[in-house]
C-alpha cells in the first residue's frame, strides 16, 4: 500500500475530543457466534451531542457506513467487510509541540483504515505506521495527550490495536471474545503510559462486567445478537462488580449510542449488517442496516432520530416500561431481516445483484418506517410527560423541538 494515501485524510474536517471515546467495545469471533459471523460492537459514552449515520463513498469508490458523532466515525464498516471502532486509551503525559507537522486525530484513524484497507491485517499495518512514526495524537486543547484502542476486524481475523504518540502494538484475537474499555494492556505500553492504578482498576472492572453479561446471554453456548443488545443495556452501578456497559443519562457522562456490526464472509458488500442504536440504547431500537442500503433516511443523518431517544430518557429514566416493546420489535426485525438476507444470498449466488439490493433496501425502508412510527409516538408521549412535569413544578420547560 502506498504511503501517499496518508495525505488523503488531512483535508477532512473532523472534530473530536478525549471525551468522545470513553466507551466499551468488543469483538466476538465467528466460531463462538450463533450466526457464524464476526461481530464487532461499540458503545459510545459521554455528554449528549448530535449523533448521526450515513453511507459514504471513499475516493477509491468503496462504499462505507459511518456511525458516530460530530460528523466523525465512532464506528464504521466498509464494503470489503472491514469494521473498526475506537476507544480512548491510556494517558501518555504532556502534549508536545506539533508545530509544522501533520498528524492523524482519532477519528481520522478510522477514516483512513475504512477508506483504504480491504482487510483487518492491512488496517493494522497502516495503524502501526502511523503510531510508530508519531503521526497520531488525540485532538483538543488538553494539556495532556491520550492514546487510543482500536478494534479492527474482517470476516476471518480480528485485532486489538493500541496507538499513541510513538507507540503502536497489536494483538490478534484468535479465539472467543475480547472486550476493551479505556486502558491499554499490551507489552510495550509501559514505556508510554502514565495511567494510575485506580484508572486501570475501573476499566478492568468494566471489561469483566461486559464479559460476564455476554456470557450470561449465551444461547446453547453461542453468543447472539440479542445477547449483545441486552448486554449493552445492562445498567452500570457504582460498585466495581456492577460496572456494566449502559451509563444512565447525566450531565458529565452517559451512554449515547451503539452499533453491533456483523460481517458476512461471502458477500460483505451487501449482506454485512450494522444493527444501529442512534441514541441511548435503553431508549431506542436496534435497526438492521445492511451494507446494501443505498443511503440512510434524513432523520438518521441529521440527528433527529437520536434525539427521540434522549427525549425518552429525560422523561422516563433508565428503568421504564417501554424496554420490552423495544426488544419485541427488534426480535421481529431480526426474524424478518434474516429471512431477507437468506433470500438475498440466493439471488447474489445466482448473479441477480440488482434484485438482491432491491430486496435488502425494501426491507430496510419498511423496517425503518415501522421503527420511526413507533419511536415518534413514544417521543410525543415523552415530550408531553416532560412538559406536564415542568408545569407541575411551577415552571414551563421549553420543548426540545426537532431541528
Amino acid at each position: 500500500m502506498k504511503r501517499g494515501m496518508f495525505s488523503a485524510v488531512f483535508g477532512a474536517v473532523v472534530v473530536s475530543s478525549f471525551s468522545a471515546q470513553a466507551c466499551t467495545s468488543w469483538v466476538i469471533r465467528p466460531e463462538v457466534t450463533e450466526s457464524g459471523r464476526m461481530i464487532v460492537q461499540k458503545i459510545l459514552d459521554n455528554p449528549q451531542s448530535p449523533l448521526d449515520a450515513d453511507i459514504r463513498i471513499a475516493p477509491n469508490g468503496w462504499r462505507w457506513l459511518r456511525i458516530g458523532r460530530h460528523n466523525g466515525p465512532s464506528m464504521a464498516m466498509n464494503e470489503k467487510g472491514v469494521a473498526i471502532t475506537a476507544n480512548c486509551g491510556d494517558r501518555n503525559g504532556d502534549e508536545p509541540s506539533r508545530k509544522g507537522r501533520q498528524t492523524f486525530f482519532s477519528f481520522e484513524l478510522l477514516w483512513h483504515v475504512i477508506r483504504n484497507c480491504a482487510s483487518a491485517e492491512a488496517g493494522v499495518r497502516e495503524l502501526k505506521h502511523i503510531g510508530r512514526n508519531r503521526l497520531f495524537r488525540m485532538p483538543g486543547n488538553q494539556p495532556v495527550k491520550y492514546g487510543t484502542i482500536l478494534m479492527v476486524a474482517d470476516a476471518k481475523r480480528a485485532f486489538m490495536v493500541e496507538i499513541g504518540d510513538g507507540y503502536c502494538e497489536a494483538a490478534e484475537i484468535t479465539s472467543g471474545i475480547d472486550v476493551v474499555a479505556n486502558a491499554w494492556r499490551l507489552p510495550g505500553c509501559e514505556a508510554f503510559s502514565v495511567f494510575n492504578g485506580q484508572d486501570i482498576r475501573g476499566n478492568r472492572a468494566r471489561e469483566v462486567c461486559a464479559v460476564k453479561a455476554l456470557r450470561e446471554n449465551q444461547v446453547d453456548g453461542k453468543y447472539t445478537r440479542r445477547g449483545c443488545f441486552d448486554t449493552s443495556r445492562r445498567i452500570r452501578g457504582p460498585k466495581y462488580v456492577d460496572r456494566y456497559p449502559f451509563v444512565p443519562g447525566k450531565a458529565s457522562n452517559m451512554s449515547l449510542m451503539t452499533g453491533c456490526m456483523e460481517i458476512d464472509p461471502e458477500f460483505p458488500a451487501y449482506l454485512s449488517c450494522a444493527y444501529t442504536s442512534l441514541g441511548p440504547q435503553r431508549h431506542t431500537v436496534y435497526l438492521p442496516v445492511p451494507m446494501a442500503v443505498r443511503q440512510l433516511p434524513d432523520k438518521m443523518r441529521d440527528g433527529r432520530w437520536a434525539q427521540m431517544a434522549f427525549t425518552h430518557q429525560e422523561a422516563f429514566g433508565p428503568e421504564h416500561g417501554d424496554l420490552q416493546k423495544f426488544t419485541e420489535l427488534e426480535d421481529k426485525f431480526l426474524k424478518e431481516f434474516d429471512a431477507t438476507r437468506d433470500r438475498a444470498r440466493q439471488l447474489l449466488k445466482a448473479g441477480k445483484k440488482d434484485e438482491a439490493v432491491k430486496l435488502l433496501n425494501d426491507t430496510f425502508e419498511r423496517q425503518y418506517a415501522e421503527a420511526d412510527k413507533f419511536l415518534t409516538a413514544l417521543d410525543e408521549t415523552a415530550r408531553k410527560k416532560t412538559a406536564e412535569a415542568a408545569k407541575a413544578d411551577g415552571k414551563e420547560k421549553p420543548s426540545n423541538t426537532d431541528k
